[in-house]
């Protein structure tokens, strides 16, 4: 007799490869870069206006869409750096992070049958956000080795089918590219064109390097029409533990939004709000040099990978960069990854993890967002070990 009372809504979805591939670190006691947190503290400034907020007494409920103060900020946030203006009571909503945020704007839109375009390798939320209610996600592989848009296979694709949305991630998780202001145009033109809204995964908007621009979604004349923009304290305060997200649309995506934002999660971690508020209001510098303190760390692992054979691909945005071992093509890349922990004791990503078909380029992902001596160790291991990943065989 079969014993189940309901039919998975996520029959293929099992444990994540990030939390098997941190296990994997634990076992073999491996320099973890496979998950995407820093292993530094957040300024000690946060940690001061937390504490105040709870003297304070932001101990209780906040409102649903969040702090006003934090709305606030962030308004003003968003007004220096892409001058954008959103209306703080109506335009801006607080979440439990940027996944939490983007399976509620999913949920607000998608229905049973809808369908949503998503670019592989894709973060490994978005499917699940879209099968979970009832959509149909349709992917497109961006081009290797550049991972840009297959611009003529999405418009054929846009012609043909019925899409409802498209997610976007710029700054890229996994392939650290970044989108041209003519990218993000010809996304909106045909947005319109199609008639479809784009979801726009901005988590990594202030981790641009080499003296490039990131291009946002916001700066779109059609932004307040067709687009919904997410982002995430967590990336830029170096706390992704506070679990703090925010989404930009219009103000009836917004209220739609918020209906089902009001019935899952309610509202977010109060003094931390207060916290990150009063740090966006004081210290809008940290920001500012953000991307230099990145950069840094990501010349600093590439530099120190001399001796590992393998190619570095470049990485413009994100705190991720990919590489390409080319010494054995017969390992696939998450075998190479677990061999990496066990033999090298170092965890990556396998970027096969990002396709729904499990598409293996041999590429594996590196996080850099590590300290200088945290990333020293990775090096070295990766120097002096990775042969032994072949003599395993």
């Amino acid at each position: 007799m079969n014993s189940r009372l309901f039919d998975s809504k996520l029959p293929l979805s099992g444990i994540s490869v990030f939390a098997r591939m941190t296990e994997l670190a634990n076992r073999y006691s491996a320099v973890n870069l496979a998950q995407g947190f820093p292993d530094f503290s957040p300024p000690v400034q946060l940690f001061d206006y937390l504490n105040e907020g709870v003297q304070k007494g932001f101990n209780q409920y906040a409102p649903m869409p969040g702090l006003l103060q934090l709305r606030e900020e962030i308004s003003n946030r968003l007004k220096n750096t892409y001058q954008h203006d959103s209306d703080p009571e109506t335009e801006i909503t607080v979440t439990a992070g940027a996944t939490q945020a983007i399976y509620t704007i999913v949920s607000s839109i998608i229905r049973h049958g809808d369908k949503a375009i998503l670019f592989e390798p894709a973060y490994d939320s978005y499917a699940p956000s879209i099968i979970a209610n009832g959509g149909i996600p349709v992917y497109l592989r961006l081009n290797e080795p550049s991972f840009d848009i297959p611009w003529d296979e999405l418009e054929a694709t846009l012609a043909k089918e019925k899409i409802k949305l498209i997610i976007i991630n710029n700054p890229h998780n996994p392939c650290g590219t970044i989108l041209s202001k003519d990218n993000v145009n010809r996304l909106y033109t045909m947005a319109e064109q199609y008639n479809c809204i784009l979801i726009w995964d901005e988590v990594y908007d202030l981790l641009v390097y080499d003296n490039n621009t990131h291009h946002s979604g916001l700066e779109h004349e059609l932004m307040l029409k067709r687009g919904i923009v997410v982002y995430s304290m967590g990336k830029t305060l170096h706390n992704t533990g506070w679990k703090i997200g925010y989404v930009i649309a219009n103000s009836y995506i917004t209220s739609e939004i918020r209906k089902l934002h009001q019935f899952t999660v309610f509202s977010v971690n109060t003094p931390a709000q207060y916290a990150s508020a009063m740090f966006l209001k004081n210290h809008f510098d940290f920001f500012k040099k953000l991307s230099e303190f990145y950069q840094t760390k990501r010349d600093f692992f590439v530099k120190n990978l001399t001796k590992c054979g393998l190619e570095i691909l470049p990485a413009s945005g994100s705190y991720f960069i990919l590489a390409r071992y080319n010494f054995d093509k017969s390992i696939s890349d998450e075998s190479f990854a677990q061999r990496l922990a066990q033999y090298c004791q170092v965890a990556c990503i396998p970027i096969s993890a990002f396709y729904h078909d499990r598409y293996d380029s041999r590429i594996v992902r590196f996080c850099f967002a590590k300290k200088e001596e945290t990333l020293q160790i990775a090096c070295e291991r990766l120097n002096n070990s990775i042969d032994k990943i072949q003599i395993s065989k």
